[in-house]
């Protein structure tokens, strides 16, 4: 007899051209059972052929959620799309969705494979509910991501000048040119930089929020509008433990019995987050003393002084969290007290 179904829930594997959804259910008696499968344009009119395929073959009595990864940036188009659509969608790093299919047993992998693995873990798991970012921080989000690709290409060309200059023979015009277009990868910089700080400004509720992360001793405009675009204001958290591990900055514990393994840092989240926080953790640990002691203390301890840096950069991600939501500056004394 067939079972009434429970929760339905539609995987979808996207790809730059394409994207590959499967609709499957939950029944009474808590099995999955695949409903159908389809293949779509990853463009606007596929968007659409996608609605109305899904409204031919969903219970309408229930709600429909949908399951992806956080594919670069080729899921965003779709996913703005269903929640425009008033849908439930939950979007995954593409290492948890890598581990649960593993933990599936599955011994191929193909896109369709994938997108019936998303659908089986929507089903199975409890998973947030994503947000888009605000029209106001998308803007910033832009403009920071791109600074920050500019920066990696200057110091691949910076690297690329320093081999330039001590090869066995220098060939003067690669020099040249290397310098040139490091110093146009500069300007590029200072531009965005100041579209940056003019963004901030046309905003007066976002300077004054921004303010508070900037009173932060180590703490520049450009890497408070990293933090702020990539948590978008903060929006989904209500802890400071969910926005550790949302930046990947969490600790992964592995023992067994007696065996115990070594502790590491998961670096399954927003590695934006965490490039963001790494010169100013630098620059708290040198030159704050109480910092000083908390990063000697982790280091001693654990052995490792990338740990106790990691340390910092959890304590210094909560303290942005805090001023953010408290709309507080800086204070020395309850940072001092926080980190003792």
């Amino acid at each position: 007899m067939k079972q009434p179904i429970i929760k339905q829930n539609v995987g979808v594997d996207v790809s730059k051209d394409d994207i590959k959804v499967a609709l499957s259910n939950l029944t009474t008696d808590y099995r999955v059972v695949v409903r159908s499968t389809r293949t779509f344009a990853n463009t606007a009119q596929g968007f659409k052929q996608l609605d109305e395929w899904l409204n031919s073959k969903i219970a309408t009595e229930l709600a429909v959620h949908f399951t992806m990864e956080a594919t670069g940036v080729y899921y965003e188009g779709l996913a703005f799309f269903l929640y425009q659509q008033n849908y439930s969608l939950h979007v995954v790093l593409p290492n948890y969705a890598k581990k649960y299919s593993e933990s599936l047993g599955l011994k191929s992998k193909t896109d369709k494979l994938d997108a019936r693995a998303l659908a089986r873990m929507g089903l199975e798991r409890d998973l947030r509910l994503w947000q888009p970012v605000s029209p106001e921080l998308l803007g910033l989000k832009q403009l920071t991501r791109e600074r920050e690709a500019l920066v990696c290409t200057r110091t691949t060309a910076a690297n690329q000048l320093h081999a330039y200059r001590h090869q066995g023979k220098p060939n003067k015009e690669s020099i040249k040119r290397s310098q040139h277009h490091i110093s146009f990868i500069d300007e590029q910089i200072k531009q965005i930089e100041k579209e940056i700080v003019h963004f901030i400004n046309h905003d007066e509720k976002l300077k004054t929020k921004i303010g508070y992360l900037d009173s932060i001793p180590g703490v520049g405009l450009v890497t408070a509008a990293v933090i702020v675009a990539e948590t978008n204001g903060f929006a989904a958290f209500d802890s400071i433990k969910q926005l550790t591990s949302y930046a990947g900055l969490d600790v992964r514990i592995q023992e067994s019995g007696k065996w115990k393994g070594k502790s590491r840092i998961s670096k399954r989240g927003n590695n934006h987050i965490r490039k963001a926080l790494y010169m100013p953790s630098i620059s708290k640990k040198t030159h704050d003393a109480t910092t000083k002691q908390f990063y000697e203390r982790i280091k001693e301890k654990k052995g490792i002084g990338m740990i106790a840096l990691v340390a910092v950069e959890r304590k210094l991600l909560g303290l942005m969290f805090s001023l953010w939501k408290n709309e507080e500056m800086y204070n020395a004394t309850i940072w001092e007290k926080d980190i003792r």
